[in-house]
C-alpha cells in the first residue's frame, strides 16, 4: 500500500475490521460490499463472522477504499467519496469497479488515490 491507514486515536495500524467500519460508515454497506468484491451485503458481512475472516484480496481492497476515504477527508469532502467512486470518467472507468477488479496492488491504488486527490481538490467537485 502507498500509505497505512491509522486509527485516529492511539495511532495503531488499522485492522481489516477498522477499514470495513470506516468504509461502511462513509460509503454505505452496499458500496463497501461491492468494492470489497462481494456479490451481496450478506456475503460481505459473512466474511466478518467468526471464525471466518476476509481473504487477502478483500483486506487489500478495503485498505485501499479506506485510503480513498482519507483522501476525501483530507480535502474536507468526505461526503463526496461515495459519489466519486460511482462516477464514470470520460474514458468510461468507474473507480469502484476499478477497485473491485483490482488486487489492491500498489500501482492500482496509487492511480486511484492520485485521481481521487485531483478530483476532491478541484473546485468543481464541491
Amino acid at each position: 500500500m502507498t500509505a497505512a491507514v491509522v486509527e485516529r486515536v492511539g495511532h495503531r495500524i488499522a485492522t481489516v475490521d477498522d477499514h470495513a467500519e470506516l468504509c461502511v460508515t462513509v460509503l454505505g454497506r452496499e458500496l463497501t460490499a461491492y468494492v470489497a468484491g462481494a456479490v451481496s451485503v450478506a456475503e460481505f458481512e459473512s466474511w466478518f463472522a467468526a471464525p471466518t475472516r476476509p481473504g487477502y484480496l478483500v483486506r487489500r481492497r478495503l485498505a485501499a477504499a479506506a485510503e480513498i476515504v482519507s483522501v476525501f477527508e483530507t480535502a474536507n469532502r468526505t461526503a463526496l467519496a461515495a459519489a466519486w467512486l460511482r462516477e464514470m470518467d470520460p474514458q468510461g472507468y468507474v473507480p469502484a469497479r476499478v477497485l473491485r477488479l483490482s488486487e489492491g496492488d500498489e500501482t492500482s491504488v496509487k492511480a486511484l488515490l492520485e485521481t481521487a486527490a485531483a478530483w476532491s481538490l478541484s473546485p468543481a467537485a464541491g
